[in-house]
């Protein structure tokens, strides 16, 4: 099957989840786990299992954030059914499904569903980057003075910890939170945003944004910080 393809099976599995989670939105949602800042649904793995439902046909691993998964040398899909749960759970519209695939640490294909306003991020290597079939690309904004900052505030053990967070956001013309990393990754490759940087996220919640990026002609660095978590930049390549 070639990457066209299987991006084809990817943006299908993410609109049926995509159509399920909207029906679900208004309805009450049961808490799985709550711990710290983070909060499962019932519903993340209900997603997870209709994407999963689709790629498995594809005949490649799965690493997804509610059934887990293996990172290996070849390929595998990398599905976060619902990157934003939080914002998803107080009916706040930033949130998302990110579906990538990776070929060890390599990004090959990258799907962003935001469904609540239909906004489709799509890209597959060395053939660009799309919204809604629309290409994209990364901003030509060169200055920190007239560029956005996209970002999440760290769990922080140390005040210091926290105050040189804050310095490292002095001199941007705009600081946003979304609460969605994959979100974030788009509004990069898109334009909307010029700098995303961030520590503590999983892989889920930047493999698809890795490809997107890339192809959209922006910078990605990412690395790990522990077993599972990564340190990461995404830019217009220019900041």
């Amino acid at each position: 099957m070639n990457l066209n393809k299987l991006k084809d099976s990817a943006v299908f599995a993410a609109k049926e989840a995509g159509i399920f989670l909207k029906e679900k939105r208004l309805e009450n949602k049961e808490i799985l786990k709550e711990e710290g800042r983070d909060i499962k649904l019932v519903l993340d793995q209900d997603a997870e299992k209709i994407i999963r439902s689709y790629l498995e046909g594809t005949n490649i691993e799965i690493l997804g954030e509610e059934y887990g998964g293996n990172i290996s040398s070849g390929k595998y899909w990398v599905v976060d059914p619902i990157d934003g749960t939080a914002n998803y759970f107080r009916g706040l519209g930033e949130c998302c499904i990110s579906i990538a695939l990776m070929e060890g640490k390599e990004a090959l294909i990258g799907v962003i569903y935001n469904f609540n306003n239909g906004e489709l991020y799509t890209a597959i290597k060395s053939q660009g980057a799309f919204l809604n079939h629309k290409e994209i690309s990364v901003s030509d904004i060169a200055s920190r003075s007239k560029a956005s900052i996209t970002t999440g505030f760290p769990a922080s053990e140390t005040i210091e910890s926290s105050m040189k967070f804050l310095e490292d956001l002095k001199g941007w013309k705009k600081v946003r939170m979304f609460g969605s990393a994959a979100l974030s990754c788009a509004y990069v490759a898109s334009g909307k945003c010029d700098y995303y940087a961030e520590k503590g996220v999983y892989l889920w919640d930047i493999a698809a944004g890795i490809c997107l990026v890339k192809e959209a002609g922006g910078h990605v660095d990412f690395k790990l910080l522990d077993k599972e978590r990564y340190e990461v930049v995404f830019s217009n390549n220019l900041l």
